[in-house]
């Protein structure tokens, strides 16, 4: 269930004051701690995509988003700056590592293979630590990649730097073009159209 950050504290039947808004501040304020930028990129892909994000976040899925039904997103995040004193800006590697699927019904289940349609690799290019902030979006870039050209080229890979990315030609892209971007990396018969939600604000077309 998504919760708003109202919810109170309570302790022995009374509100304590705190709300759930006060965790989440104390805890997750700091945007380049890596710790959170996984989630962070995902939240910030999802809304690039269009997804309904009135619903909470599901951790145990073995891809982390599912856009117009049936196209399965991955998203991977990297940045040069760290939450940490830094003598330099970081070097850029992200993880593919191929996983095996998980069900809450089965456990473990299936071959140990990349289970998405669309790698989308999330980078934030600020180097300047004066300038850093995460939530400004024009500092990040996105490079979207179908899956196949990771099996291909990589195979049982586990982590994959910058520049041998670069040379699998994925498509760099802004937020803005973020969405069109990964229509493209999916066949057309892998997008399911939804003649309801879909036809009028063309949710699933490519552009």
């Amino acid at each position: 269930m998504r919760k708003t950050g109202d919810e109170p504290f309570e302790f022995r039947g009374k509100d304590t004051g705190l709300r759930l808004r006060d965790f989440w501040s104390w805890g997750f304020s700091d945007l380049l701690d890596n710790t959170l930028r996984g989630s962070y990129a995902e939240f910030i892909v999802a809304a690039a995509l269009g997804i309904d994000l009135s619903e909470a976040r599901v951790n145990w899925e073995p891809w982390d988003l599912t856009f117009c039904d049936n196209v399965r997103v991955e998203v991977k995040s990297c940045s040069y700056l760290q939450a940490w004193e830094q003598k330099r800006p970081s070097a850029i590697q992200f993880s593919i590592r191929p996983a095996i699927r998980w069900s809450a019904t089965a456990g473990w289940v299936g071959e140990q293979r990349r289970q998405s349609d669309v790698y989308v690799f999330c980078l934030f290019a600020e180097k300047d630590t004066e300038k850093a902030d995460p939530m400004r979006l024009d500092s990040w870039v996105f490079y979207v990649l179908p899956t196949r050209a990771l099996d291909e080229h990589c195979g049982e890979q586990k982590s994959i730097s910058l520049n041998s990315l670069l040379k699998l030609g994925p498509e760099l892209v802004d937020f803005g073009e973020l969405r069109a971007a990964v229509l493209r990396c999916v066949p057309c018969h892998e997008v399911k159209q939804d003649d309801d939600a879909g036809a009028s604000d063309g949710a699933c077309e490519r552009t």
